[in-house]
């Protein structure tokens, strides 16, 4: 072993911290991937192996313990029909209060397309800023500034400007002017120099 690894294995206290540097030493691809899913998912393994792969059945209900003295009850009310795009809203309870959460059903084809999402990471994507209709006010090939009003996004009779992030060309429009979008789809494209 590398000496760096060596000191992380040394440093590593007993138990779960050292199961897990011992992951990432000998199976690092895998390793990061579970740590990636448990950064956006949290810790899946509490859920028990069923309804992890195959979901909850409509009345079902589940208790997961969290943690030592933290258990939480859900359960799946109702499920609706899906929408135009594919989604279904879900109706749970978790420790007794109500919740509803929007679930694409993959055994539909949705009668729209699914839209671009935007990269967080990449400086030049312009997410939609929040759920609503959105017109731009920009073409391909034009050039803007760092603040400058790229369009407007409209929602519940309230409107904002949507601003660029960067200064830039705008190298590639993702939806038409008036479409409706989510909030974090991709409007458009800037490139940076």
């Amino acid at each position: 072993l590398p000496e760096e690894d060596r000191e992380a294995l040394a440093q590593a206290e007993p138990g779960q911290e050292r199961r897990a540097a011992l992951n990432r030493l000998l199976l690092p691809d895998p390793a990061a991937g579970k740590e990636e899913a448990e950064e956006s998912y949290g810790d899946v393994s509490v859920i028990p192996t069923k309804p992890f792969f195959y979901g909850i059945e409509e009345g079902q209900e589940l208790d997961l313990d969290l943690q030592p003295g933290v258990r939480l009850h859900v359960a799946l009310e109702a499920i609706s029909e899906a929408d135009q795009r594919g989604l279904r809203a879900l109706i749970i309870t978790v420790n007794g209060q109500a919740r509803s959460v929007d679930a694409q059903d993959r055994s539909l084809e949705p009668e729209t397309p699914a839209t671009e999402k935007a990269d967080p990471n990449e400086e030049g994507h312009v997410a939609a800023p929040m759920t609503g209709a959105v017109t731009l006010a920009v073409e391909e090939g034009e050039e803007v500034e760092e603040g400058q009003q790229l369009g407007t996004m409209e929602a519940m009779k309230m409107e904002s400007s949507i601003s660029a992030p960067v200064s830039g060309t705008v190298e590639r429009i993702a939806i038409a002017s008036g479409t409706n979008v989510e909030s974090g789809d991709l409007l458009l494209v800037l490139e940076t120099s």
